[in-house]
């Protein structure tokens, strides 16, 4: 079963920024491990806000407010671990706070990483969002960008219960609240520069991959990649039915 860092084009040192919705936190996590299996120094972090890791999702966590302090610790940590978690703080709800912009290019400089994986962005738990204003949180560095979405919105009436920020997706694409999500629209969406390629540096290598492609969405899902196909700035389309296996469209 090919793993998908065999499946992506990775950069020499990749900068990933994960946004979108429908698996991302999952997404980061059994990528870092694939590549920390391969033998890579690799670090998880975010730009927002995430849930405080598992044992099983990474080897080590540092949390850290001070800049030079925490790339010192990543650096020994190294001799132990090759899969860091990292974060400035802890906040009153249990969750890590993001790093600053600068820290993730320089982890690789001064921390010694092979790879950087963050997650850029949030979706409550949504199956497909457009970002407001401020969002995503992507560092300028970032040379590759996975775009998530859950086959469960394509095809669903467009309201709060699937999508985050469902009136920004009605803006983005051009339709209504409680209109249908076709293949055409979540394609508007996907290649819209104020939709899931917001603030995604030109540069960046990027890839769409949709969760929860089971049997029954997979025609969905295959007109939805073609309609991606030739926008120029997708590099590939994957799908998954069952978390960390992944196949190319």
């Amino acid at each position: 079963m090919p793993l998908l860092s065999d499946l992506i084009d990775l950069p020499e040192q990749p900068l990933i920024s994960i946004v979108g919705a429908g698996g991302k936190t999952t997404t980061m996590y059994m990528l870092a491990h694939e590549l920390a299996q391969q033998g890579r120094r690799v670090i998880t972090t975010t730009t927002t806000q995430i849930f405080m890791p598992t044992q099983d999702e990474t080897e080590k966590l540092i949390v850290e407010a001070e800049t030079s302090t925490l790339l010192k610790m990543v650096k020994t940590a190294w001799k132990q671990y090759r899969h860091i978690t990292v974060a400035t703080a802890m906040n009153d709800r249990g969750k890590l706070v993001s790093l600053h912009l600068d820290i993730p290019s320089r982890l690789f400089q001064e921390g010694d990483a092979d790879a950087v994986i963050m997650e850029a962005d949030g979706a409550r738990h949504r199956a497909i969002k457009a970002p407001a204003e401020y969002e995503p949180v992507v560092p300028s560095e970032t040379n590759m960008a996975l775009l998530l979405m859950s086959a469960e919105a394509i095809n669903q009436p467009l309201s709060e219960a699937i999508a985050h920020r469902p009136e920004r997706i009605a803006a983005v694409t051009g339709i209504n609240v409680g209109d249908v999500l076709t293949p055409e629209v979540v394609a508007r969406l996907v290649m819209s520069d104020l939709g899931a390629l917001k603030s995604i540096p030109e540069t960046a290598r990027a890839y769409l991959l949709i969760t929860h492609a089971t049997i029954e969405r997979r025609e969905v899902v295959l007109e939805l990649a073609g309609r991606v196909r030739d926008s120029g700035r997708i590099n590939g389309t994957l799908y998954s039915k069952e978390a960390g296996v992944w196949f190319v469209v």
